[in-house]
């Protein structure tokens, strides 16, 4: 029994040993969570990164939502990564279809490296995005709601800014729409990032317009830490959203 004792005990301090080399050897992680613009950068050839976070949703006269948002990337070759999204939890439907944060339950999705940045021009990035259908079945139908966005990134001493704009056909209709966000992040020290963001929708109704702030810790080269809060602003009904999570590279 002492024996099996020791035998497994080796066995997990291997493991760990294994995983804490795996992750401490990465770049210098880089997100696109918590905020609604996607960066430029893709994930390096063969690489995972995991990217979470917990969403507390309130819209006006509503239940609020507690949503769990996921992304999964995988860089499968230079310049070219593999993505998958889901966002699940109580009154899902509610948050997506009323809120410019909400996405999809599930997709499947790319990010392609288009342009790196150069000393007067912007890195520019392509990302898109389609639904699994069985994911948001309802009584008309079944929908793919695909969705493609241009990333524009350029960074500045100590100052990021990122620009997102392309269509997005809805989750549970055949409705299309322009979103738009506009992303400020600066480096206030080796390990803190804070940012403020706008993020709009424009359809056939009245157009969504929305802001967020947050704050960012790189608590390792592979691991960061997040929270961020915002609200709609000019729009009903109106909603306001905290969220907390984290990414790991491995």
């Amino acid at each position: 029994m002492r024996q099996i004792f020791y035998s497994h005990k080796i066995l997990l301090c291997l493991a760990f040993s294994f995983l804490v080399s795996h992750i401490s050897a990465q770049e210098k992680i880089q997100t696109d969570r918590p905020d609604q613009s996607d960066g430029a950068s893709v994930i390096s050839n063969g690489k995972f990164q995991l990217e979470s976070s917990i969403i507390y949703a309130r819209i006006k006269d509503s239940a609020g939502s507690y949503i769990s948002s996921t992304l999964l990337r995988y860089g499968l070759f230079k310049g070219f990564e593999l993505r998958a999204t889901a966002e699940q939890g109580k009154n899902r439907d509610l948050y997506i279809s009323e809120t410019v944060q909400g996405f999809y339950p599930l997709t499947i999705g790319f990010k392609s490296e288009l342009l790196q940045e150069k000393k007067y021009t912007p890195a520019i990035s392509l990302v898109g995005y389609l639904q699994l259908p069985f994911t948001n079945h309802n009584s008309k139908g079944y929908y793919w709601s695909p969705a493609l966005f241009l990333i524009a990134e350029k960074k500045i001493d100590h100052l990021m800014i990122d620009v997102n704009v392309g269509p997005k056909q809805a989750a549970f209709s055949n409705e299309w729409s322009v979103q738009f966000s506009g992303d400020l992040k600066y480096e206030a020290g080796e390990h803190l990032n804070v940012f403020g963001e706008y993020f709009a929708q424009c359809d056939s109704h009245q157009p969504q317009h929305n802001v967020d702030f947050g704050v960012q810790l790189l608590v390792t080269k592979s691991v960061e830490l997040h929270v961020a809060a915002g609200s709609s602003i000019h729009y009903r009904p109106h909603n306001y959203f905290l969220s907390i999570g984290g990414g790991v590279a491995f």
